[in-house]
């Protein structure tokens, strides 16, 4: 079996047991034993769960970034996310419910920074690298602690209303930090 096709199935085999067993108690025996590979075989390609969590993560947003960055509007990729978290929800609340809960913090922290990095180099794409990164991270963040309390109340609200709510919030101010960086450098 080809390395890609391997990890794709050590992927597609912890979503299905995430289903129904805590990621916090899926062994690399169990598995493995399900997906029918040897255990050197997922230590060839991942060091342990989390990590094949991480690529699966990678794999199904970081790289789809590619298509956010065809969009022209922010709010439209965040949009995008939000329907890609709700279309995997329980992978999503899985993930988010347990010790890993971390990696997926942290994918949406990336691609959170990369839908308003966009907006801040429209603004001004002479604005120094340090400022830009300033300005992402407290964006970003921002739009991810909007997502994570959506999972803390197991996506319950409307995600067009989250979706509206970021809007009012951010429309004019990303532009205005650009602004304000300018006149501080």
């Amino acid at each position: 079996m080809a390395s890609a096709e391997t990890k794709h199935l050590l992927a597609h085999t912890l979503r299905d047991m995430m289903a129904t067993t805590a990621l916090d108690h899926i062994t690399i025996n169990a598995l493995t034993q399900r997906a029918g590979v040897t255990r050197n075989t997922f230590y060839y390609h991942f060091e342990d769960i989390y990590s094949l969590l991480a690529w699966v993560y990678e794999q199904e947003i970081v790289t789809q970034m590619e298509k956010y960055a065809q969009i022209d509007r922010w709010d439209t990729a965040y949009a995008m996310l939000l329907d890609y978290i709700d279309d995997n929800r329980s992978f999503c609340l899985a993930s988010f419910n347990s010790v890993g809960r971390d990696l997926l913090e942290q994918l949406l922290a990336t691609v959170a920074a990369q839908l308003v990095r966009r907006v801040v180099v429209d603004a001004d794409p002479t604005l120094p690298k340090h400022l830009q990164e300033d300005i992402c991270n407290f964006y970003g963040l921002a739009i991810v602690a909007q997502i994570i309390q959506w999972l803390m109340h197991g996506l319950t609200e409307d995600k067009a209303a989250m979706v509206k709510r970021a809007q009012v919030m951010l429309t004019g101010a990303m532009a205005n930090a650009v602004r304000n960086s300018r006149t501080m450098i």
